[in-house]
């Protein structure tokens, strides 16, 4: 009884032991898991925002979230299946060779070919699988790329009733995502039924020696007896193996297209010794610069050359495609010119790393994209750690203050994805804003008033000009009463300055190219 009881206390010991022991692994576990899938994530997003800006011009927003869905869990199911699953398997399977090396040399040479044949079958459908999951998964991205597509231009879709067009247009990707998916899915099913069948049989063919060696009387029943109770123990276990390496190979496929992202490279990377200055004039100088798109053929600029004073105004005006934003881009080296060199206070910018060069330049874009946050929190993200004061400040220089006062919720009020509760003139004076709070030394105006009615752009003129006051000042523009005030107007033609001068000189010269735009504007809006 003294024995059995002891026993009994020993197994209940050993039983409470592996389960601390499963607790403190999970806990260790989780101490390495989760601070390494945060460091991967946060390493996913520097990337992505480090990529160049014609990278993110062609990116497809649905599948770079699908990746990141799928590789994240993938990352969690990995650690998973390696420490909690195959691992016992694994030395549950070293054990039983240890056993049946031990035992019989016969029924080891038997449970290692029937391991064997099993792994190589795997191997091969599980290749399979592969393929046709990477087929399956660019399906399935293009669906998530129509869903993301959808929602992020739903005021189009709205506005032209396409509702049951979109619809349509998801039903018929999905008919051919179905198909994928079938055949991905089919390749699961010839995984279980040969795993199935050929490790059944191997168990089989196992039991049966043994029980012929028991009749030849090289095994005892006593042996026989421990071999199916290993068999019987480990085989379900070996069974699981297998399907379990389809799981690790599909979070492989899953993980390669997530950190794939680091493959894509920097087309316009930061210097490896990068020169840090602390404030600038503004004098800016384009040096026979020239520079071609990369799915272009035509050049965008030619042989360009201009000076830009500190604190001085140039506006940039002519059709659309001859250069003008070209000349922004370039200035904030969202790309590299091919020849000849840009130059800040007579540094060349590509000594300078992109964010520090960035620091100094303010931008109001043609459509600004604001983000689904306040109006508090838009105008704030020109500049870190402000306080309100600093941003009521700014909205009145922006003449905003007395737009937002007539919001219930005033500077808490939410403006909405890229800012659709706003108006086109609440948004730009709100860049307006948000660039007079960064306090840059130069100022870009990109063609930001050419959607505006007359007296929407005149109020964001007049904010606009009180804002750049002394400021290095580059306009981009189509309606040219929003360059009157230049200093110098240039005229771009065909990637190349036609004719530069004042908007006064430019009138009165005959045949100009600017009298002849001015005519056309002023002309069509008398009508």
């Amino acid at each position: 009884m003294a024995i059995i009881i002891q026993i009994f206390i020993a197994y209940i010991l050993i039983r409470i032991i592996a389960v601390i022991s499963d607790v403190g692994g999970g806990v260790f576990g989780d101490k390495l898991l989760i601070p390494s899938s945060m460091d991967a994530r946060l390493a996913f997003f520097k990337k992505i925002n480090d990529l160049d800006f014609a990278y993110h011009l062609t990116k497809k927003t649905g599948s770079l979230i699908s990746a990141i869905k799928r590789g994240d869990n993938a990352f969690f199911e990995l650690h998973f299946l390696f420490h909690w699953q195959i691992l016992g398997i694994i030395i549950n399977f070293i054990i039983m060779l240890l056993f049946f090396s031990r035992l019989n040399i016969w029924l080891l040479l038997a449970m290692i070919t029937s391991f064997s044949i099993n792994a190589l079958l795997s191997k091969k459908l599980i290749q399979k699988n592969v393929r046709n999951r990477k087929i399956f998964l660019r399906s399935d991205d293009r669906i998530m790329d129509i869903i993301a597509d959808n929602l992020l231009n739903f005021e189009t879709v709205k506005l032209f009733a396409k509702e049951k067009w979109e619809l349509n247009r998801l039903r018929l990707i999905h008919k051919d995502w179905g198909v994928k998916f079938r055949k991905y899915s089919r390749t699961f099913r010839d995984i279980d039924a040969t795993i199935g069948i050929f490790g059944n049989l191997g168990l089989f063919s196992i039991l049966i020696l043994g029980m012929i060696q028991v009749q030849m009387k090289i095994l005892s029943v006593g042996d026989y007896i421990m071999v199916i109770g290993f068999m019987t123990a480990f085989y379900p276990r070996f069974f699981e193996l297998l399907y379990q390496a389809r799981h690790v190979v599909q979070a492989t496929v899953d993980i390669e297209k997530y950190f794939g992202i680091f493959n894509e490279p920097i087309v316009v990377p930061d210097p490896k010794k990068p020169l840090r200055i602390t404030s600038i004039k503004g004098d800016i100088e384009f040096k026979d610069v020239s520079f071609t798109y990369p799915s272009n053929k035509t050049p965008a600029l030619k042989n360009f050359s201009l000076h830009i004073k500190p604190g001085q105004s140039i506006a940039f005006v002519g059709k659309s495609g001859v250069g003008k934003t070209t000349v922004g881009k370039l200035l904030l080296r969202f790309y590299d010119v091919q020849k000849g060199e840009v130059l800040l206070d007579g540094i060349n910018i590509k000594k300078l790393k992109k964010d520090h060069l960035r620091s100094f330049i303010g931008v109001v874009p043609q459509e600004p994209i604001l983000f689904n946050d306040t109006i508090l929190y838009n105008i704030a993200y020109g500049k870190a750690g402000v306080k309100k004061q600093a941003i009521v400040a700014a909205a009145k220089m922006a003449n905003l203050e007395e737009f937002i006062e007539s919001l219930p919720k005033k500077y808490n009020t939410m403006v909405g994805e890229r800012g659709v509760k706003l108006s086109g003139g609440q948004k730009q004076r709100l860049a307006i804003a948000r660039m007079i709070l960064s306090n840059p030394e130069i100022v870009i105006f990109d063609e930001a008033t050419s959607q505006l009615d007359t007296e929407s752009e005149r109020q964001i003129q007049t904010a606009f000009w009180q804002a750049v006051k002394d400021k290095t000042t580059i306009i981009i523009a189509h309606r040219l009463s929003t360059v009157i005030n230049a200093d110098k107007i240039v005229v771009l033609h065909k990637g190349e300055i036609a004719e530069i001068g004042s908007h006064m000189e430019l009138i009165q010269k005959p045949n100009s190219l600017y009298s002849h735009y001015w005519t056309l504007q002023t002309s069509s809006n008398m009508l």
